[in-house]
């Protein structure tokens, strides 16, 4: 293994400089443009960045990145690595509630200096009292850049987790993290023979370390969009995968339910996806209704039945911690109240164990638990957060450690990992544990109108109730009622999980609290609910005890 990760791509930079590449789509109308950076450009673009920070003082604490264009992005990171500067990557905001997030990020971190582009420095400069500096024009001298005195030990970048309520913490990632789970990605496929299609956001540690510096570490091409070209039209990502002859992409779950609801019969007709070989699923609960959808939808355009392959990661692992093996049939067993789909095994030079929550010790196989995780690819601990490094990244079984404590749910079965849910998110309702992922799916195949929503639980009255906040397009309505509506979804999860029928809130589909990789934020959306802090109620039918009239109102 190299020195560093920096080591790492100089020599690739040597071995690939003009035949491998990156290659940028902006959107112009309709239409999408081409900025293409070989790797050689990429490193002299990084040394220019590492030469000019030398010099800036602010530059011995953590340096914020703020960035819509990716390559501008992907310059500015390689940059701070090249300095032995600690990288944080941050989402660009938009609204008071993602400048908060901004703000909470920087001062965190102790930030006093933040990179963007000229046309973004006027806001981001208006947020924050660090030097905000664009990065469009080259700041230093390429040629005076030096090696710094970095080696596996070096912080590399701090992935800030998403942080739904309360001020988000800081990852510390290594070179030593960097390098081993970039290993691991590079045993399922993407390698110097592949070409890769992303547009997951570069803050998002899928779309940095699975795309963006995953690529030049295999020696891979990489053609990449923004979130944003993507989502307006979702066939884009598979046009790319079409015209590249891509081999290698990744996304969410709910991207490939995505596509496969939205891609026209004309669009498909149009697609041929016979080189991609490997369609990684990862960042939330992978559905066996989504992998059906996907594998019958786009068989005709040559998807292979084996492509999509689950995976289960999290940023204090660096990215990757498992996942199934290339050119095989995902795996299915029955979960406690739904189909879960295997993840794989334990990724190379990682070890998985599923514990009891509440005695510390080995759960049987098959059983579900907590899951640990042992290797070189679990982060140093949170940034400045003593306390929870040692609750989180120190944990042992018997003289077995030190683990991290993922806070998710999982059992094992011969080795597969089948993820259930999230330790914090578990809902105890009547001596029932549920998962509130497996409420949220029954809900929205309910009516067409029902799009993303949330189930949280809310102690009042004494004991746990149910509460579901659901998303609504009302252009899908057709006819339905609201008040209908909601009486649909009371009688299907009373009657699909044996509780009492749940409080419902009927809100419009932007008012449901998202992560910027689109995953829902329950812990947001209940603090909203307990707060009458919720946008845009449609509709809503409360017990008495949750009811909005209620002097007492809800308690935490």
């Amino acid at each position: 293994m190299q020195p560093s990760y920096v080591h790492h791509v100089r020599e690739q930079v040597r071995a690939y400089g003009e035949t491998r590449s990156y290659t940028y789509l902006r959107e112009a109308g309709r239409e999408l443009t081409e900025e293409i950076a070989t790797y050689r450009d990429l490193d002299r673009d990084a040394r220019a960045v590492a030469a000019w920070l030398a010099d800036r003082p602010e530059s011995t604490e953590p340096v914020v990145l703020l960035y819509l264009d990716g390559m501008a992005f992907l310059r500015a990171f390689l940059g701070c690595l090249y300095a032995g500067v600690v990288a944080v990557p941050a989402p660009l905001p938009h609204d008071e509630r993602s400048t908060r997030r901004v703000a909470a990020v920087i001062a965190d971190s102790g930030a006093r200096l933040v990179l963007t582009t000229a046309n973004f420095q006027p806001m981001v400069a208006a947020a924050t009292t660090a030097a905000v500096v664009a990065t469009d024009d080259q700041l230093g001298d390429p040629d005076a850049w030096q090696m710094p005195g970095i080696d596996q030990g070096t912080i590399a970048f701090l992935q800030y987790t998403s942080g739904s309520t309360g001020t988000p913490k800081g990852v510390v990632v290594t070179h030593a993290n960097l390098l081993h789970n970039e290993a691991a990605i590079t045993a399922i496929g993407f390698n110097d023979a592949a070409t890769g299609v992303s547009w997951i956001p570069q803050f998002h540690d899928m779309g940095l370390i699975g795309s963006l510096l995953g690529s030049i570490y295999a020696g891979a091409n990489l053609v990449f969009m923004s979130p944003t070209t993507f989502l307006k039209r979702p066939v884009r990502w598979l046009q790319t995968i079409d015209k590249y002859r891509a081999t290698f992409t990744a996304a969410p779950n709910f991207a490939y339910e995505l596509i496969a609801k939205r891609v026209t019969d004309e669009q498909l007709a149009a697609l041929d996806l016979t080189t991609l070989e490997v369609a990684l699923c990862g960042a939330e609960p992978v559905r066996e209704r989504t992998i059906t959808a996907v594998r019958e939808r786009f068989a005709a355009a040559g998807w292979r039945p084996t492509a999509l392959l689950p995976a289960y990661g999290l940023a204090e692992v660096t990215l990757l911690a498992t996942a199934g093996p290339i050119d095989a049939q995902p795996v299915v067993t029955d979960g406690p109240d739904s189909v879960l789909v295997g993840c794989g095994q334990a990724a190379r030079g990682l070890t998985v164990r599923i514990v009891d929550p509440h005695t510390g010790q080995r759960a049987l196989d098959g059983a579900v638990g907590e899951i640990w995780i042992r290797g070189d690819s679990v982060a140093a601990g949170y940034w400045n957060r003593p306390e929870e490094t040692r609750h989180t990244f120190d944990a042992y079984l018997g003289d077995e450690g030190p683990f991290l404590r993922t806070g998710d749910l999982a059992m094992l079965r011969d080795g597969e990992l089948f993820v259930t849910g999230r330790l914090k998110d578990l809902l105890i309702i009547n001596g029932r544990n549920l998962y509130p992922q497996d409420v949220e799916e029954l809900v929205e195949q309910l009516h067409p109108a029902l799009t993303t929503g949330v189930a949280v639980s809310v102690e009042a009255g004494g004991r746990e109730r149910l509460v579901v906040v659901q998303g609504v397009k009302t252009a899908l309505l057709r006819g339905t009622t609201l008040a209908e509506l909601t009486s649909t979804i009371k009688i299907a999860v009373a009657r699909g999980f044996d509780v009492p029928a749940p409080s419902v809130v009927l809100v419009e589909s932007r008012s449901v609290h998202r992560t910027t990789s689109g995953k829902v934020q329950r812990a947001s959306m209940r603090e909203a609910f307990l707060d009458h802090s919720l946008a845009t109620v449609l509709h809503e039918d409360l017990e008495p005890a949750l009811s909005r009239s209620s002097t007492a109102g809800p308690t935490r």
